[in-house]
């Protein structure tokens, strides 16, 4: 479930309402009978206007008058709208009618990629008869949900192993059903499965009944004589025709109808990428500065800075700190010609300096980390300003992430909640509450004008900040929307290339025994897995020292063992062993950083 920052969702319900002025204008010089249904129903009889959580809008039409919209509409609609559907959109995996604004994007998680048109939205459905007996209204719909399935897998796959659902947008299907979709798609065009389907939904609509429907969606029944006798209703500042009784109708469809429910029912659409046709900022948008250190990454940094400028909530502004590349980077970021984005340049003096110059130099009173190896999705700061004024006690916040392996995209194993969180507990059950490219840090916490992060650290430099975060008592916040794209492949990952370390700091400077177990614990996981790294590429003296300075571990036995093992081996032997054993551990779990 997505929660919208409120400022996106007041813009959001402005472009609902824009599109939808459009589309009555249409409606209304063309002649064509249309009525308001489902959520957008509700929406009028409570609030005369959109749900305040909700972000799309549904029409209604008749088969007769909806064939017409998709004749006559695309002649009559504005330049900036376009009309989506099979016989406009050959390629778009819905059934139903959709009318999109083009300068603004709304793209879910399960359509991200189809070459197809993917603005801000408002749906248009067909209603056509049902027979008025039980037993052949389930056959309709049984028939009419499998041509539905199999015109949807022409475009995109939504199932996984046995049916099981890639998301929360379809149910769960059998293994016989998902062969006899596979079989269907394998032998048919899609022109000869969506005929097939218009030919179930249509099947009765010679015939005299008491009930209209989508067909597929059992809850949309309306009766034909409140779709015959519509009435007009006060809608987002505009009178607009709805089915008459409409709170019988609405009974009917919900049941026990409220006008405020819980927060886990105030469900929409979670859109992975949502931009406006102009970028917006917020107040608290404003607060946040992006900092990007940068070594080395011409071919991936481009791709990090426009998923910044590309947020549906700009931030204040975008420093990238040039640590010394010698490659092109930083002229490639300057290339973009952003006013947004300022690029700094400084020698080569590793990662935590370049983020520590980033935080000197942001404006910001908060401060959002992106290594250029990775993207934010376009709700990302939009998602960090709710949480701030949410939740405006926190030090730090953050997201969850999905690590893409070459080709592969995996979800991170993260808190399995919203709120307050402790990372050194949550990492003990191997749950990833904040990496770098998920955090936006208050400077304030941190210590902005000086060292922040231990410079001349290469390995576990972000967790050593985290523990002295946590020794300080600084609180972190979590959501688990996923909006960061962590890159496991990408190159010039510290953890990846080993160089010996030149640093006051260090991991076991963090303990302490007057402190929790708990943070003890996490202390001696991060110094066992950088002393792991560290071994393999030559460490053997950092390897002793921490098996001496992390011998208290008692959660962490197994990476202690594995440890003493990789020192026993000729080194020529530890970067295969290790290898094997990563990337089982990698099969196993679909897990880790």
């Amino acid at each position: 479930m997505m929660k919208y920052n409120s400022d996106i969702l007041s813009r959001l319900h402005e472009e609902l309402l824009q599109t939808l002025r459009e589309v009555v204008r249409v409606c209304d010089e063309a002649s064509i009978p249309y009525f308001i249904q489902g959520g957008t129903a509700i929406g009028a009889h409570f609030f005369e206007g959109i749900v305040p959580w909700d972000d799309d809008i549904d029409l209604g039409m008749t088969r007769d008058n909806y064939d017409r919209f998709l004749r006559e509409a695309p002649a009559l609609l504005s330049s900036d709208y376009v009309l989506q559907e099979f016989s406009t959109e050959p390629d778009t995996p819905f059934y139903f009618a959709k009318v999109r604004r083009r300068s603004t994007r709304f793209v879910e998680s399960e359509w991200v990629g189809l070459p197809i048109e993917q603005g801000i939205y408002i749906d248009i459905f067909p209603y056509d008869n049902i027979p008025d007996s039980p037993r052949l209204e389930r056959r309709q719909r049984r028939r009419v949900k499998f041509w539905v399935n199999c015109f949807t897998a022409k475009s995109v796959w939504l199932w996984r192993w046995f049916g099981r659902p890639n998301n929360g947008c379809v149910f769960p299907k059998s293994a016989v059903s998902c062969a006899a979709i596979r079989i269907v798609c394998a032998v048919m065009s899609k022109r000869r499965i969506y005929d097939h389907l218009r030919r179930e939904l249509t099947r009765y609509d010679d015939r005299p009944t008491r009930y209209v429907n989508i067909v597929r969606m059992p809850r949309d029944m309306i009766a034909r004589e409140a779709v015959e006798n519509r009435q007009r209703v006060p809608f987002g500042g505009m009178m607009l025709w709805a089915p008459s009784n409409m709170e019988t109708y609405l009974r009917n469809h919900y049941g026990n109808i409220r006008k405020w429910l819980p927060e886990e029912l105030q469900l929409n659409h979670a859109p992975e990428i949502l931009a406006f046709a102009t970028p917006l900022q917020s107040p608290t948008s404003r607060r946040i500065s992006v900092v990007m250190p940068l070594y080395n990454k011409r071919r991936e940094v481009e791709r990090a800075v426009r998923s910044v400028l590309a947020q549906s909530l700009l931030p204040s502004e975008i420093i990238v700190v040039d640590d010394g590349s010698t490659d092109g980077s930083a002229e490639a970021v300057e290339a973009l010609g952003s006013p947004l984005v300022r690029v700094v340049r400084q020698a080569n003096m590793g990662v935590s300096a370049a983020r520590n110059r980033g935080i000197s130099e942001a404006r910001g009173e908060y401060v959002a980390l992106l290594d250029a190896d990775d993207e934010y999705l376009t709700g990302y700061i939009a998602e960090i300003c709710r949480l701030i004024e949410r939740y405006p006690e926190a030090d730090a916040y953050s997201t969850a992430f999905d690590i893409v392996d070459g080709g592969r995209r995996v979800a991170a194993a993260v808190p399995s909640y919203e709120g307050y969180v402790d990372p050194a507990a949550e990492a003990l059950k191997r749950r990833f509450a904040i990496i770098p490219s998920t955090a936006t840090l208050r400077r304030s916490a941190v210590g902005g004008g000086g060292e922040v992060f231990p410079e001349g650290m290469r390995i576990g430099e972000d967790q050593w900040l985290w523990v002295r975060m946590m020794q300080r008592g600084s609180k972190f916040c979590f959501s688990q929307a996923s909006l960061v794209r962590y890159s496991r492949s990408a190159s010039n990952r510290s953890a990846s290339i080993y160089r010996s370390e030149c640093t006051r700091h260090s991991i076991e400077e963090l303990y302490d025994a007057s402190q929790s177990d708990t943070l003890n614990e996490y202390i001696a996981r991060i110094g066992i897995g950088k002393a792991l790294t560290q071994i393999v590429r030559g460490g053997d003296e950092d390897a002793r020292r921490a098996v001496r300075a992390f011998s208290y571990t008692r959660l962490n036995r197994r990476q202690l063992r594995r440890l003493r093992l990789l020192a026993a081996l000729p080194k020529c032997c530890r970067g295969l062993v290790d290898a094997l054993y990563r990337r089982a551990a990698w099969i196993v779990s679909r897990r880790g950083l």
